[in-house]
């Protein structure tokens, strides 16, 4: 029941009182050092400081669709504003699409319980080595690496493929700041036999798409084989246009691996074996707070 940050020191307050302005308002924060001393959101992300006259100014100016549509989510499923406003930026702030979006979201979390889901609830899938962390961008992003030549999902059913996916999209979003990720996607090894197991690439999309909206910053996939054109046509109608736009296919050099990995922020977090300048080997899962397997195979290309 708390304000939070909404935007540039302004607080999004589903609940305030008259005293404090109507409910679902735009405010400015009065923080114990008081107004304008600057603010903080989860994670510990600065925000500017705003003063009185800013906070009157931005109160005052017209709110986008978007925002109108985050604050009926808020008053329609008492969910935090941060998850309203990635919702409805989803649906290009229409309400009539955003609020069974997020109804169908809230029915999954309650039935999966996304937040409980732990290492012995997927271990053939972990063990695998497939999803690993690379560890977080300068700018506080998490990075996944997803090696498809260890992919082996003829080993496990598609609701452990499932499990696993959310477990490191739970787990790596409280690891970095902000609330998006990179995940390279390293083709090597994509074989025709893969395509048969078409339906754990829709989970996977689908859980990203349905229950993580606007958490992808980018997916880069590199060391595409020929082969694989043919099956990203039938991929690509799982694909909203909102994740099609952030997917960017690397070229096959060195220098366009090195190119697109810096503009992602992740160059310093590329391992040897990759070509990048990060010593030792990458654990599995290797997410901070979690246990690593051992017996995980090693990131070599």
């Amino acid at each position: 029941g708390q304000p939070r940050v909404y935007k540039h020191g302004v607080v999004f307050d589903p609940t305030a009182d008259a005293a404090g302005g109507p409910a679902g308002s735009l405010s400015a924060e009065r923080t114990a050092g008081g107004m304008g001393s600057g603010c903080s959101r989860g994670g510990g992300q600065a925000f500017l400081p705003v003063s009185i006259q800013d906070a009157r100014r931005l109160s005052s100016t017209p709110k986008s669709d978007v925002e109108k549509c985050a604050e009926l989510l808020v008053e329609e499923f008492k969910v935090d504003p941060s998850v309203a406003l990635r919702f409805a930026r989803a649906r290009q702030g229409d309400f009539s699409k955003a609020k069974p979006f997020l109804q169908k979201d809230l029915e999954w979390r309650e039935k999966m319980h996304p937040e409980l889901v732990k290492q012995a609830d997927f271990p053939t899938a972990l063990a695998s080595g497939c999803w690993r962390m690379l560890g977080c961008t300068p700018a506080g992003l998490p990075v996944v690496i997803i090696q498809l030549g260890l992919w082996d999902p003829g080993k496990y059913d598609v609701d452990e493929y499932e499990r696993s996916i959310i477990y490191f999209l739970e787990k790596i979003m409280g690891r970095g700041r902000g609330e998006k990720f990179v995940v390279m996607f390293d083709m090597h090894g994509w074989k025709l036999s893969h395509v048969m197991y078409m339906r754990n690439i829709a989970r996977l999309l689908s859980t990203l798409q349905d229950h993580y909206p606007e958490r992808l910053a980018s997916a880069l996939i590199f060391r595409v084989p020929g082969i694989f054109a043919s099956a990203w046509r039938a991929i690509k109608r799982f694909v909203d246009p909102a994740t099609a736009s952030k997917v960017v296919f690397v070229g096959a050099s060195p220098e366009a691996e090195h190119l697109a990995f810096a503009a992602a922020g992740a160059w310093e977090l590329i391992p040897k074996s990759y070509g990048g300048p990060r010593e030792g080997p990458v654990p599995v899962p290797n997410i901070p707070g979690e246990c690593n397997v051992p017996s995980a195979p090693d990131l070599v290309p």
